[in-house]
C-alpha cells in the first residue's frame, strides 16, 4: 500500500477512535482547528510554511544522483547532456528552444552565462538574477537548470563552467553556443577567445555544437531597434544609471557599468519572444552532411529532433562524400550502416562531386574574406614569421594559405552543395572542420565557418563530437 494512503486510513482511524473516547472534547479540538484554519486564510500573512514534500523530493533526488554515480557507463546509456552558452537566457531564445527541443523529459540541459567583471560589483547582480532567469526558462515551458559565474574575460569564465558545471554522472558532455556573427569586426582578442573555447571544449572531452541562423540569434538588438526598453534598461533608468546613445533616432540605451540588476519577477513576466522552434516544420526536410565520423553525434541530434511532434513530419536525409563510378555500392553500404544504428534513416545521397574545384567567384570571395587577417609575409622563415606576428597571433601567414588551401576551397565547395540540396530545408546539420591547435590561426578558421555557413536561409547546426560514441549497432 502506498504511504500517501496508509497515512490517511491511519488519520481516518484516529478520528474515529478520538470521538469514541471523548466526543465533546473532540468537538472542541476541531472547532479550535477550524478556527485557526479560518483566521490564517482571511489575514493571509505572507510567509513560506514550507513544505514536507519539499525536504521528501530532496532527499529522494539526492539518493538517486548518489546512486546514478555507482552505474558504470555504458554506450547504449549516452544521453546528450548540454551546457549552453546563452548568457541570459532571454536574450537567446532560439538557442534555448533548439536545445530544449531534443533535452525535454531526457537528458540535462544547463544554461550557462559569464559575468565579466570586479567580483565584489558582480556577485550581487548573480544572486539576484538567478532567480529571475530560472522562472523565465519555467514560463517558456524548458525543462533546463541556469547557472552563472564571475569571470574577468569570456573565456576564463566559460572554462569554469565547463569544468565545474553538473553533479555526478548528470555532467554535461556537449558545448553548445551561438556562432559569431561579428567576428570580422569584433576585437582580436574575442576572436581569439571565441575559437579558444571551441578548443577548450574539445580538451575537456566535450562535444560542440554550434548553431547559426540567418538572423542571428541575440534578440537585443532586434527589441532595440523596435524602439522598446530592456528590462535591464528600464531598471537602470530609474536608478538613473543609464545614457542615452549618441544617435537620436534610436531609443538604444546604454547601460552605466554600475547599473543595478532587475527584479526577477520583472524579467519573469516580460514578453516571450517567439522562436522557429516553437512552429510546426511540416513536411520540410532535415538535412544531414555526415562528412567525418566523429562518434554519431551529427546523426544523433537530429534523430533526436525528428521524434518530436513539431518536427515530426520532417523527412530525415542524410549526404555523404562518395565517388560516381560506385555511387549505388557505397548508398547501400551507408543505407546498410544507418539500418544498423536503428535510427529509421533511408534517403541517403552521395555527393560524387564533392571534391571539384568551387567555382572562380566563390573563391575569389574567400580570398577576399581572410585578406585583412593575411600576414603578407612573402613566405620568409618560421622565425621571421613569429617575430611579425608578435602580439596578433590571429594573422594568417602566406605559409598558412598555402598549406589550408585544400582545406579552405572544400569549405567553398561544401556551402554551394548546401545551396544547391538544402536551400529549403527545415534544418541543416553538418560535421564543421577543424583547425588543429598553433596550426591554424583564429581568423582562418572564423573564415571557414562563415565560408561554410553563409547565405543560408535555414538554420544550421555545426555538431562534432569528441570522438566518443554515441551511437551503437543493434549487435552491442
Amino acid at each position: 500500500m502506498p504511504l500517501k494512503w496508509a497515512a490517511l486510513f491511519g488519520a481516518a482511524v484516529s478520528v474515529v477512535i478520538m470521538f469514541l473516547l471523548t466526543w465533546w472534547a473532540a468537538l472542541i479540538a476541531f472547532g479550535i482547528v477550524i478556527f485557526l484554519l479560518g483566521y490564517v486564510l482571511y489575514k493571509k500573512p505572507d510567509v513560506n510554511w514550507g513544505s514536507s514534500m519539499q525536504a521528501s523530493s530532496y532527499n529522494m533526488a539526492l539518493n538517486y544522483s548518489v546512486g546514478l554515480s555507482e552505474v558504470d557507463e555504458h554506450i547504449k546509456n549516452y544521453r546528450p547532456q548540454c551546457l549552453v552558452l546563452t548568457g541570459p537566457p532571454n536574450f537567446r531564445p532560439a538557442l534555448v528552444d533548439f536545445v530544449g527541443t531534443f533535452t525535454k523529459n531526457l537528458s540535462l540541459m544547463l544554461c550557462g552565462n559569464v559575468l565579466i567583471g570586479p567580483r565584489k560589483q558582480k556577485m550581487p547582480e548573480s544572486r539576484l538574477m538567478a532567480d529571475g532567469h530560472t522562472k523565465w526558462l519555467t514560463k517558456r515551458k524548458i525543462k533546463a537548470f541556469y547557472t552563472d559565474v564571475v569571470a574577468e574575460d569570456l573565456r576564463s569564465g566559460v572554462q569554469m563552467l565547463i569544468q565545474a558545471a553538473g553533479l555526478g554522472k548528470m555532467r554535461p558532455n556537449i558545448l553548445v553556443l551561438g556562432y559569431k556573427r561579428n567576428w570580422r569586426t569584433a576585437s582580436p582578442q574575442s576572436l581569439e577567445d571565441y575559437v579558444g573555447i571551441l578548443h577548450d571544449a574539445f580538451d575537456f572531452k566535450y562535444g560542440v555544437c554550434l548553431m547559426r541562423m540567418k538572423e542571428g540569434l541575440n534578440v537585443s538588438q532586434v527589441l532595440q531597434a523596435h524602439g522598446k526598453w530592456f528590462w535591464v534598461a528600464r531598471d537602470a533608468q530609474r536608478h538613473g544609471m543609464c545614457q542615452p546613445a549618441p544617435c537620436p533616432q534610436t531609443k538604444v540605451t546604454v547601460l552605466h557599468p554600475l547599473a543595478p540588476a532587475v527584479d526577477p519577477t520583472t524579467l519573469a513576466s516580460e514578453h516571450q519572444a517567439s522562436t522557429i522552434f516553437q512552429s510546426e516544420q511540416g513536411k520540410k526536410t532535415i538535412d544531414i552532411y555526415w562528412l567525418f565520423d566523429d562518434g554519431g553525434l551529427t546523426l544523433l541530434i537530429p534523430y533526436l529532433l525528428g521524434r518530436k511532434k513539431r518536427w515530426g513530419k520532417c523527412k530525415i536525409r542524410v549526404f555523404v562524400g562518395g565517388q560516381i563510378n560506385r555511387m549505388d555500392e557505397e548508398r547501400k553500404a551507408i543505407v546498410s550502416l544507418l539500418s544498423k544504428f536503428r535510427l529509421g534513416f533511408h534517403e541517403v545521397h552521395i555527393l560524387p562531386d564533392i571534391n571539384q574545384k568551387p567555382r572562380p567567384e566563390h573563391i575569389k570571395r574567400f580570398d577576399e574574406l581572410i585578406a585583412p587577417f593575411r600576414l603578407n609575409d612573402g613566405f620568409k622563415d618560421e622565425a621571421t614569421v613569429n617575430e611579425m606576428r608578435q602580439g596578433c597571433p590571429w594573422k594568417i601567414s602566406d605559409e598558412e594559405v598555402d598549406k589550408n588551401r585544400a582545406k579552405s576551397l572544400r569549405q567553398v565547395r561544401l556551402n554551394e552543395i548546401l545551396l544547391d540540396y538544402s536551400r529549403d530545408a527545415a534544418l541543416i546539420a553538418i560535421t564543421p572542420p577543424i583547425g588543429r591547435k598553433g596550426r591554424c590561426p583564429s581568423s582562418l578558421y572564423m573564415a571557414w565557418l562563415e565560408t561554410l555557413s553563409q547565405d543560408l536561409r535555414p538554420p544550421i547546426i555545426l555538431t562534432r563530437g569528441n570522438q566518443e560514441n554515441v551511437l551503437t549497432f543493434y549487435c552491442q
